[in-house]
């Protein structure tokens, strides 16, 4: 097992010890090597028992549960208590601002245990009548409960890809051509639907050889002769497989990887649908139309970004020069210094930029100032032994809730760039919200915006911002904007990123990695960034070393 599944295992039993409040002892002591476990940087299932108690916290009870959870996905102490617990609270237990001791209230208040009911206790007045409950908790908890519903059946586009790949294996057996198309081509950050082309000539029969396909339920009230429709063990999203023969296919293809917007656009309806064509190309260059990548067909600015920007190039991952918004060991990271840096070193990177945690954020270890001036004397001394890559001294500063950063003029100005973030206090009203970060813009130690509107896909939305301002004001103080990488952020939305083109602002493609394997999440930042346009010369850490030093200048 992975170490976030064996982890994520310890912290539901966790949770469910202190629904039944059953042993604070315990729990207290579990939750703390769980946090040991969880920033524990090798292969958890691979160590030894004196391996597992070198951890902060593991002692021979952790060891054993660890061992346990290792070997079967679960464990013992996990399955019993599972089975005194309402199947529905374990959904209550993911709703964002319930902890374990606010779901035994509603349980025992209640007698809620379905997400359903609880949503009608919010509206009928019953979770406000509550001890601790204020209206600004259940007003929260209302909209996380529609944004939970709203949600069920999508997936982040790192899960969709995963699975989708794994279906496109099964299907390639029957057939010789199987192509992803549908929302998952558009690299969309939140996938609806994962769908399917196969190419066959027994367009009539070709359902039927699905059924030997392990998995695949079929709603065949959906389907048609041309096209299953259903799903896959174990997953809520829909799933479609089309069929085309060799003739049709590429019409097909495009007409699954548009949207309607788009498709309209460049009239496909009336002139290729069904067609024999021999590249999408030819869909465009027919009507002296630009080419549109088939990430950008959504037939929003598309052509209008080809008009401005066309003869530039989009961004790709191999363009970029260096990685920034990192975590170590420092703060929150599960590695250390000189192993993330050495890891980008080894992806052909010539630059790393640390951005751990800074001291408001005490929950994540953030640096106080000694730590910082400790980070820094080992940076000097790591850059020290390099002459073809270099570590660059960054933080990432909390915007506090008047729009300051968290540490002193003299401290700030210690560092090559400042990526300022917000992480507390997300629920605020537009007014609050501009504000807040519009000053930590004016900030003048301020490089990058991190994450700007604070969401968390499929968990939580963010919060509010008047985002042509926010852009404005990056440009006007010389900040550049995130597009924070992490599939569970992608945060700047790509849709406004059009906009950040056309001011000329530079967008950072940050992984805001806590671990090694966190640096490749810049692929789906470069994905999502493509779909709104994002060029490379605009681009921050498509720059040189040099050229992003100077920007960091703001000279």
């Amino acid at each position: 097992m992975e170490n976030d599944q064996i982890v994520d295992v310890l912290e539901l039993l966790v949770k469910l010890w202190d629904l039944h409040n059953s042993n604070e002892f315990k729990s207290k002591n579990l939750a703390f090597a769980a946090r040991g476990l969880d920033k524990f940087p090798g292969l958890i299932h691979s160590l030894s028992e004196q391996e597992l108690l070198m951890i902060p916290g593991v002692g021979k009870v952790v060891v054993q549960l660890v061992q346990e959870v290792a070997a079967t996905g679960t464990c013992t102490d996990l399955e019993q208590i599972i089975e005194q617990t309402p199947a529905g609270l374990l959904q209550l237990l993911k709703i964002k601002g319930l902890g374990p001791k606010k779901v035994r209230t509603i349980w025992q208040e209640l007698q809620i245990t379905e997400i359903d009911d609880l949503l009608v206790a919010c509206e009928d007045g019953r979770l406000a009548n509550l001890k601790g409950f204020g209206g600004s908790i259940v007003e929260s908890v209302k909209l996380n409960i529609q944004f939970i519903k709203s949600n069920s059946s999508k997936l982040r586009i790192n899960k969709a890809s995963d699975l989708a790949a794994e279906i496109k294996t099964q299907l390639s057996q029957y057939f010789e051509r199987v192509e992803i198309a549908g929302e998952l081509r558009r690299n969309a950050e939140i996938i609806s639907s994962l769908v399917f082309l196969v190419e066959t000539e027994d367009l009539f029969g070709a359902s039927g050889l699905l059924q030997s396909v392990e998995g695949l339920e079929e709603d065949r009230k959906e389907s048609s002769p041309f096209t299953w429709r259903g799903g896959i063990a174990g997953h809520l999203i829909p799933l479609e497989i089309h069929f085309a023969s060799q003739s049709e296919f590429i019409s097909k293809y495009f007409g699954l990887s548009a949207t309607q917007e788009h498709l309209s656009q460049v009239h496909f309806m009336e002139r290729f649908e069904g067609k024999s064509i021999d590249s999408e190309q030819e869909i465009y260059t027919s009507q002296s139309l630009p080419y549109i990548e088939p990430e950008m067909r959504e037939g929003l600015q598309e052509f209008e970004w080809a008009k401005n920007h066309g003869h530039l190039a989009l961004i790709q991952y191999a363009d970029l020069q260096g990685c920034l918004h990192n975590h170590s060991t420092y703060s929150d990271g599960k590695n250390t210094l000189v192993e993330m840096a050495e890891a980008c070193r080894a992806h052909g990177l010539s630059y790393f930029g640390i951005a751990d945690h800074s001291k408001y954020a005490a929950y994540a270890g953030g640096l106080k100032e000694e730590d910082v001036l400790r980070q820094h004397a080992e940076i000097d001394q790591l850059n020290s032994q390099w002459t073809d890559f270099q570590i660059l001294k960054g933080i990432e500063a909390d915007i506090l809730p008047d729009g300051s950063l968290d540490y002193d003029a003299d401290v700030l100005s210690s560092f090559d760039y400042v990526v300022a973030s917000v992480h507390a206090g997300l629920v605020m009203d537009l007014d609050k919200a501009m504000s807040r970060v519009i000053k930590a813009i004016e900030n003048p130690y301020t490089s990058i915006l991190g994450h700007p509107t604070g969401r968390l896909l499929l968990a939580r939305p963010g919060f509010p911002l008047q985002m042509s301002k926010i852009l404005d004001a990056c440009k006007a103080n010389g900040v550049s904007v995130e597009l924070n990488a992490s599939p569970y952020r992608l945060d700047l939305d790509w849709r406004y990123i059009y906009e950040a083109m056309d001011k000329g602002l530079f967008v950072s493609v940050n992984p805001d990695a806590h671990a090694i394997a966190g640096i490749t999440d810049m692929e789906w930042g470069v994905k999502v960034g493509r779909k709104g346009g994002l060029l490379k010369e605009l681009t921050l850490n498509a720059l040189s070393l040099a050229e992003i030093k100077k920007f960091f200048s703001k000279s």
